[in-house]
């Protein structure tokens, strides 16, 4: 079978006139992904996957079921639908349940889709990892890690309330790591870089980055903890975006109040230079124009002016409170996570890296983040580790890296306390989902560092 938008309205048109439940819900997504993952300066593994699979969600009054196969053949969506069905049936009424969406205007934007990333070639892929390992190599590096991928992903979404959507999507994302070996030490660098269009990629100012950090990583003394000024590269705000977003900027969230944002709507809760936004109209954005229901993204200011404004829904959380809509930020239901806001950026500033780290009279400079964990989702206090790349700052210079510290931060309280907002911000991929930030780097003042390490 093609998979095509025609050949998925016949599909879901069947089911439509098939099913016995009041409403019915059919979601089809398709992924054609190819992967290039290197190590030891080393190809190793080239992958393509497609994968197909059809969700239905059945509706009895206030009875929800969802079954799922990768199958499209005749048998498997019959059988997928009797599934759901039996499902609804013997599950018990939610009443907080108010119906499928209805259909809405038509999006503003088209999901962004270049030919040219989802034709990209195997060998294409490996010409610019091996571009990366000879760059690593003409500075002495034989250990570099990372993947290239390159993804085709197609969303099509029907209702038996007539929504009825259909978008293409095209993402390509580079990491690289690499380890430099130098008298009995060892440096870590990282670079990344993710977009829509293949040819946006700088693979060697990628690889560039990492090598640099690595060779720049050496011999790392070790730091007291205590508190510090420090200027986080977009990476490493983008770490913080992602854990503040699920800590705190969805309508689920503040219904079943461990959100940060509780009680506080209208309130400034961060400097005022700080603006946060989801909207997938944006021109460094990228993403589906509608969710996981269909419904049209909005724009959404979450933080505006430093003010907690508003958060996310979907069509769930939104019948939940009297005169609310979905804004569109429904995942693949049923799902604990929905809503999520998942075209998060964070408004510019002023300031370049070099003035953050000139202006600085001590402070700790962090590529980025790892292991990171919630502490406390009501205070939106968060911990993790900072890694492959952390250096002090010293008289507007760096002096020297440092070995690996552990923050445990009011992330509210390192989002009031900012000195300075980078100047451009950068793209990145939250990993799972089509889900993606758009973070500038940030100088701030006073992060706690609770724990030290031996790397």
């Amino acid at each position: 079978m093609e998979l095509n938008k025609e050949n998925f309205e016949e599909i879901s048109d069947k089911i439509l006139n098939q099913s016995e439940a009041d409403e019915i819900e059919v979601r089809i997504t398709h992924n054609d992904t190819a992967l290039t993952r290197y190590a030891n300066s080393q190809i190793h593994q080239n992958i393509g996957r497609k994968d197909t699979k059809l969700a239905i969600r059945a509706i009895f009054g206030k009875k929800i079921g969802s079954a799922s196969t990768n199958s499209l053949n005749e048998d498997s969506i019959e059988n997928c639908l009797d599934k759901a069905e039996k499902i609804a049936r013997n599950q018990r009424s939610d009443p907080d349940f108010k119906g499928l969406p209805d259909r809405k205007e038509p999006v503003d934007k088209e999901g962004v889709f270049l030919e040219r990333t989802a034709e990209y070639s195997p060998d294409e892929r490996a010409e610019k990892v091996k571009d990366i390992i000879d760059l690593a190599k003409e500075d002495g590096i034989d250990r570099v890690y990372g993947a290239f991928k390159t993804e085709a992903s197609k969303l099509f979404i029907a209702n038996s309330h007539g929504v009825k959507r259909c978008a293409d999507l095209t993402t390509a994302n580079l990491t690289t790591s690499v380890i430099a070996d130098w008298d009995n030490d060892q440096g870590f660098g990282w670079g990344e870089m993710c977009s829509a269009d293949v040819a946006e990629i700088d693979h060697l100012s990628v690889g560039k980055r990492a090598v640099d950090k690595g060779l720049n990583n050496l011999n790392p003394k070790k730091m007291d903890e205590g508190e510090y000024d420090v200027i986080l590269e977009p990476l490493a705000v983008k770490d913080l975006l992602v854990y503040l977003d699920m800590m705190g900027f969805s309508a689920k969230s503040v219904q079943e109040k461990r959100s940060f944002m509780n009680g506080k709507f209208g309130e400034q809760i961060m400097d005022e230079r700080v603006n946060i936004h989801d909207d997938v109209s944006d021109i460094d954005m990228v993403g589906y124009p509608f969710d996981y229901e269909g419904v049209p993204k909005k724009k959404v200011d979450i933080i505006k002016d430093g003010v907690a404004n508003e958060v996310v829904y979907d069509s769930y959380t939104a019948g939940r409170e009297d005169e609310k809509e979905s804004t569109g930020h429904a995942l693949p239901m049923p799902s604990p996570m929905s809503p999520l806001a998942m075209n998060l950026l964070m408004d510019t500033g002023t300031y370049s890296l070099d003035e953050m780290i000139e202006e600085t009279k001590k402070g700790i400079l962090v590529t980025r983040f790892n292991y990171c964990n919630p502490v406390h989702p009501v205070k939106g206090i968060l911990t993790g580790l900072t890694r492959d790349g952390t250096w002090l700052v010293e008289d507007g210079e760096i002096k020297h890296p440092i070995k690996n510290l552990r923050f445990t931060q009011n992330l509210i309280e390192a989002f009031d306390s900012i000195e300075g907002i980078g100047e451009e911000r950068e793209l990145f991929a939250m990993g799972y989902f089509p889900a993606y930030f758009a973070a500038p780097a940030l100088k701030i003042s006073d992060f706690k560092f609770t724990g030290t390490t031996e790397f």
